[in-house]
């Protein structure tokens, strides 16, 4: 979850392979959990047709970007 929302984020995705959108929806979510600072903001199907089962999906994230630089660099 991002902690500052007027901090910069960088928005990117995953793709996972899933039999349904709410099995998509959980793996996203694991994925999310373990990165830091980071939003599930959407899953979507990029697939009609399924490939041994299931379809792919794509996991759409919001990650907080830590810019320890920005910080250090402030002038003495």
């Amino acid at each position: 979850m991002l902690q500052d929302p007027e901090k910069p984020f960088e928005e990117w995705e995953q793709e996972v392979r899933a039999q349904t959108i709410d099995e998509a929806k959980a793996k996203c979510q694991a994925i999310a959990d373990g990165q830091t600072l980071t939003d599930l903001l959407t899953v979507t199907q990029a697939t009609v047709t399924p490939y041994k089962g299931t379809y792919r999906f794509i996991c759409w994230f919001r990650s907080e970007r830590s810019d320890n630089d920005d910080d250090s660099n402030t002038g003495s």
